[in-house]
């Protein structure tokens, strides 16, 4: 839902990748210039529409994503998408006081482009290594890669040696461009990369082991 740059971007590289996506444009001529230039069913009209979402083939639609400008907008579409029984349901929010509103009407993932971009460069102010993938619950929960670095306090122990915080997970284990499934006895090596997950001060305090901080 929305035709603007991110959802363009998104429809774009959803195409590129063969799935089949349709966009729901509000603004008629900007309609016109995505039929022109993407290779998705786009339709004119509003996200606040059931019927419209039925016409965009939402009935049997995998995945809705709401990306507008309008918080009301995103709010009805997911709205609408649960009541179409769309199995993952994910929203732009504007003002992030709101994700939790979003995702308690049903929302997998309720994310504020701001918010998103802010975490971005703290990460990348907060040194090399680490790199913000998402935020999610307001800000409360973090999503970041991390690099087991030389000076890592991380190598050569295993992930239940770790301790973790009960409210920190170590998702995927990256080593040598091969995805590892981690285990209580995933070992980690240098050069390994983590992906983190969890609440966020847990997430950071780990990320800081894992790079030797």
């Amino acid at each position: 839902m929305g035709g603007g740059q991110t959802g363009y971007r998104l429809a774009n590289r959803l195409a590129k990748r063969n799935h089949e996506t349709a966009i729901v444009e509000a603004d008629e001529r900007r309609a016109h210039e995505l039929a022109a230039e993407l290779d998705s069913l786009v339709i004119h009209g509003t996200a606040t529409d059931i019927d419209v979402l039925k016409d965009a083939g939402g009935e049997k639609a995998d995945a809705l994503v709401a990306v507008t400008a309008s918080d009301e907008a995103n709010f009805m579409a997911v709205k609408l998408a649960k009541e179409l029984g769309i199995p993952r349901v994910v929203s732009r929010v504007n003002e992030e006081k709101l994700a939790s509103a979003f995702e308690d009407l049903g929302a997998d993932a309720a994310i504020s482009l701001v918010d998103a971009a802010v975490t971005l460069y703290e990460k990348a102010i907060t040194g090399p290594g680490m790199y913000g993938l998402l935020t999610l619950g307001g800000g409360e929960v973090e999503v970041v890669e991390v690099s087991v670095v030389e000076e890592s306090g991380a190598i050569g122990e295993t992930i239940k040696d770790l301790n973790l915080p009960d409210l920190c997970t170590v998702a995927m284990v990256t080593r040598k461009g091969e995805l590892i499934p981690p285990r209580g006895d995933t070992e980690f090596e240098e050069g390994d990369r983590a992906v983190l997950v969890g609440k966020s001060e847990d997430v950071m305090s780990v990320a800081r082991l894992f790079r030797g901080k």
